[in-house]
């Protein structure tokens, strides 16, 4: 399972495509079609979202409770 803080990065990925796409959806030049296809995508993203956030209050209690721990990754430069 991811972290709590991999799972919060998710999340906010999916908050950062819902808000694009609501830019989207208020442009005045789109057409019906396309309207709907945004929307469509937005409606999934939030799904994923929902699930993302499960996941995290699932992870959340688990780390609370103490039968499980975080799990931290160290990053590691690999770069100058």
């Amino acid at each position: 399972m991811l972290s709590i803080g991999e799972l919060i990065e998710k999340i906010v990925i999916e908050n950062i495509k819902i808000f694009n796409i609501r830019e989207r959806l208020h442009s005045e030049s789109l057409g019906d079609e396309d309207y709907v296809n945004l929307n469509e995508k937005m409606m999934q993203i939030n799904d994923n979202k929902g699930e993302l956030v499960k996941l995290l209050d699932l992870k959340l209690e688990r780390v609370l409770s103490g039968s499980e721990k975080n799990r931290v990754i160290n990053p590691i430069k690999t770069y100058d």
